[in-house]
């Protein structure tokens, strides 16, 4: 599938989770719908700049986790920290 028909189609599910929650997707939703965007933008399935165009139809998130898990943590210097 085309990356432009998949963003399309992504707008359009955002679009209706905005309407399906009256105008604004909950912050949980909102991380989810992130860390999914992050996911197709780390496999290649969609760019960079889709991603970015995608993220700005969702609401700012505070310490969104989707960015940590995606670049990934640095291990701990000894098990169990």
């Amino acid at each position: 599938m085309d990356p432009r028909n998949i963003v399309e189609q992504l707008r359009i599910r955002i679009n209706n989770e905005k309407a399906h929650f009256g105008g604004y997707i909950p912050e949980r939703n909102a991380i989810a719908w992130l860390a999914y965007i992050s996911a197709l933008a780390e496999w290649g399935v969609i760019s960079i700049s889709m991603h970015d165009e995608l993220r700005r139809l969702l609401p700012e998130v505070d310490d969104d986790p989707s960015i940590a898990i995606a670049l990934g943590r640095e291990e701990p210097d000894s098990p169990g920290e």
